[in-house]
């Protein structure tokens, strides 16, 4: 299960799996962006289920129907988040926003975060499965923080260290991926081209999703065990980042 899956990273990640063989259902509150995604992955192993994950009462159904979806569940994505410029229409400063756009951003960056993870912990410990959960952070959590996002992302980080030492031995592999500014919708007001010079990552461009795709590949692989806890902080060597 991929949540945020019908658009950015999520969607390439979804992508990603069904190429090598794995069976996905992704997750998001837009169902024209589900469809879309879908019809541009076109895999057979792709299913879709909307779903709006700050309503947490729905999670032991909801994860019981993906896994009748696919034959099957043993692995999430908790990709889904919102960024301040999406709930505000505006950007960020920590005197520009209402307690109710705060509560809108808490509600799925931190709140629903924190409740997901531990409810997958709780679906596969109950059933007894072996496998992974992978929990999309941003690098923002490396930087200083004056607002909601870059506080909910280092609380993923932290929060995925703890579970990941904890359930490890359950056979349950929790790790992170903390991005930099990858090319998705959720940058669109600064970056208008994949091919746009982005001078604040050491490497000079923006990264790709299925460049975070292919990273989110190898941690949930078997392979990928032997990292276990940690998030991988892929921001390109981002001059911003103080972590």
């Amino acid at each position: 299960m991929i949540t945020g899956g019908g658009s950015g990273i999520g969607k390439a990640i979804a992508k990603r799996f069904t190429d090598a063989g794995a069976t996905v259902v992704i997750v998001g509150r837009n169902k024209e962006k589900l469809e879309s995604a879908a019809a541009e992955i076109s895999s057979p192993r792709l299913e879709c289920m909307q779903w709006d994950i700050s309503d947490l009462s729905l999670c032991e159904s909801n994860f019981k129907r993906a896994a009748e979806l696919i034959g099957g569940l043993n692995g999430f994505v908790n990709a889904a988040a919102l960024g301040s410029a999406v709930v505000t229409g505006r950007g960020y400063e920590p005197w520009d926003i209402t307690e109710e756009e705060w509560d809108t951003l808490t509600d799925v960056n931190f709140k629903a975060a924190f409740f997901m993870m531990r409810n997958e912990v709780d679906f596969m410990r109950a059933r007894g499965i072996r496998g992974n959960i992978l929990n999309i952070a941003s690098n923002a959590a490396c930087m200083d923080i004056t607002g909601s996002y870059g506080a909910a992302k280092q609380a993923v980080i932290k929060w995925t260290r703890a579970f990941g030492k904890r359930f490890g031995s359950d056979g349950i592999i929790i790790n992170g991926i903390a991005p930099g500014a990858t090319f998705t919708p959720m940058i669109a007001d600064y970056a208008h081209a994949i091919d746009q010079p982005y001078e604040r990552h050491a490497i000079g461009r923006f990264i790709r999703p299925d460049e975070i795709a292919e990273l989110a590949l190898y941690l949930m692989s078997n392979y990928g065990e032997i990292i276990c806890g940690h998030t991988v902080v892929a921001d390109g060597g981002d001059r911003a980042a103080t972590l």
